[in-house]
């Protein structure tokens, strides 16, 4: 795990704890605490808790020696939820660290490409949300890449970078105010504010997005030992590998062509050089480094890389679980929640390849009826035309926020839109019956239902004329074709107008019609 030395009381010892930890920081409540670092190979490492307004027989203490690798490792007793600062402090023969002004709560890591990467400062709610963005117990650290992901040449002083302890530029725990959070993540910016005020529970976030990344840079080679469709994505030098998105190996080539033209020797192994959208970069520099400390969960909003051709989207069909599994595995922390945030809407009139959109929605759509304990934000109504970037990033959160505080927290609130659970041919009419209606279905800003198709035994997709009945559509079926699928929300940017009582709205979806009896 890549380490950074806080203090050094001695030209000997080299006492130090994780990147991660730092004054400021949010531990996690309710699971034991684990703290690890390096020191003196023998020596003995003490590291105490205590709360600053208690008195110290209050304190928690672990002991630890350290490896003939110079690493130790502990885990302090879980604690319950805690405002108070806490103190945090480590000591090993005359060294010691001290940490302050530690909360004990929630921790949400934000992963994933550039839409879970854009910032508040960038969002159409900025000017409010930013006045607004102190909260003491909200605190965010924020891991933004070293180098660059659009398409310049790396220089040789980047060279350093490709390693993965150096991916991400250094950084420390702030508390939420208007300078730490207008360049963080806005969606988990929103999202911890929303979950902190309405829980009370400190809320810490960490965010590793990188924009463009794939997901398989996401994900450990052997997460997918065995799987024949995934298997060669992990095979061979990822610049010339055609199961991975052209697009991205192009940009690769963009960044270090420059790099790769000299005879120096670059970061890599097996599968090529060092980059973040090399398969498994972004889980060694990014994930790998966390996994130590205990969580609440993770927020993913990633899929563009994923969507530009209809193979990349059976791929990621496939991939996507795999790589929920895997964490939940290298985290040892059980079935944690895994809530993302599916693909929104953009139209491909400009040129972007987004004619398979409607397939990854579709397909997050039924991963997240199928992946234990996850949930997702639906964000098609939230798109833009021409912009793969939507600016409400408050919208989007929010959801996601709901689903986390009816799945995690308790609340009784509406978390999901309606999600349709039967389809029925009935004399002229195919009869569409919904959950999470929340009372009953509506449109939104009360316009005409839209965004319904049907699809003929040719495969020809036709425009639908379909009505609200309480937690039903009803279909009209035009005459003299056979029916054999309704769809909805069957454009790259979506015309659906489908919600709940709520106003959170449908997903894209599309369903065989079964013969009424």
């Amino acid at each position: 795990m890549a380490l950074w030395a806080i203090s050094l009381g001695s030209a000997e010892a080299q006492l130090s704890l994780a990147k991660v930890f730092s004054s400021g920081m949010v531990l996690q409540r309710d699971q034991p605490i684990q703290v690890w670092g390096k020191a003196t190979p023998g020596a003995v490492v003490s590291v105490r808790l205590f709360d600053t307004a208690a008195t110290r027989s209050k304190m928690t203490q672990k002991e630890a020696r350290v490896a003939a690798d110079s690493t130790w490792q502990l885990a302090l007793e879980a604690q319950k939820a805690n405002a108070r600062p806490q103190v945090l402090q480590v000591i090993s023969n005359r060294d010691t660290l001290t940490l302050n002004d530690l909360l004990i709560g929630d921790i949400w890591i934000c992963a994933g490409q550039s839409n879970m990467a854009f910032m508040p400062k960038n969002d159409r709610f900025a000017a409010a949300s930013l006045q607004n963005a102190t909260n003491p117990k909200l605190r965010l650290l924020n891991y933004q890449p070293s180098v660059s992901v659009y398409d310049v040449p790396y220089t040789v002083g980047e060279i350093p970078n490709l390693q993965p302890e150096h991916f991400y530029l250094p950084s420390t725990w702030q508390t939420a105010d208007s300078v730490s959070a207008r360049d963080f993540s806005a969606v988990g910016f929103y999202f911890g504010q929303m979950v902190q005020r309405e829980t009370g529970v400190p809320i810490g976030l960490i965010t590793v997005a990188v924009g463009g990344s794939p997901a398989e840079a996401w994900v450990r080679p052997q997460t997918v030992a065995g799987n024949a469709n995934l298997e060669p994505m992990f095979r061979g030098d990822w610049l010339d590998n055609p199961s991975l998105e052209p697009w991205c190996i192009e940009r690769g080539y963009q960044n270090l062509d420059n790099l790769l033209a000299t005879n120096l020797a670059l970061p890599g192994d097996s599968l090529g050089v060092n980059h973040p959208f090399k398969p498994g970069f972004l889980y060694q520099a990014g994930i790998a480094p966390l996994l130590g400390l205990s969580i609440r969960g993770v927020l993913w909003y990633q899929g563009e890389s994923n969507a530009l051709s209809l193979r990349r989207v059976q791929q990621h069909e496939q991939l996507f679980p795999a790589l929920v599994r895997d964490w939940r595995q290298q985290w040892r922390q059980g079935d944690f929640p895994f809530y993302f945030c599916q693909l929104s809407s953009i139209g491909t009139e400009k040129g972007y390849r987004s004619e398979h959109w409607p397939e990854f929605r579709d397909s997050q759509r039924r991963m997240a009826e199928t992946i234990p304990n996850t949930g997702m934000a639906v964000t098609s109504d939230v798109g833009h035309p021409s912009d793969v970037h939507p600016t409400d990033k408050k919208t989007v959160s929010e959801r996601l926020a709901r689903v986390a505080l009816a799945d995690t927290y308790g609340r009784k609130i509406a978390a999901r839109g309606p999600s349709p659970q039967k389809v029925r041919q009935q004399g002229k009419q195919i009869i569409l019956t919904f959950q999470n209606s929340d009372k009953a279905l509506k449109t939104k800003d009360a316009q005409p239902l839209a965004g319904f198709e049907l699809e003929d035994k040719a495969g020809i997709r036709h425009p639908a004329q379909a009505t609200i009945s309480g937690n039903k559509v009803h279909v009209i079926k035009p005459e003299n074709s056979n029916w054999q699928r309704v769809l909805y929300g069957w454009q790259p940017f979506s015309a659906g107008n489908l919600q709940n009582a709520a106003g959170l709205p449908a997903s894209t979806f599309q369903l065989n019609i079964a013969v009424s009896d």
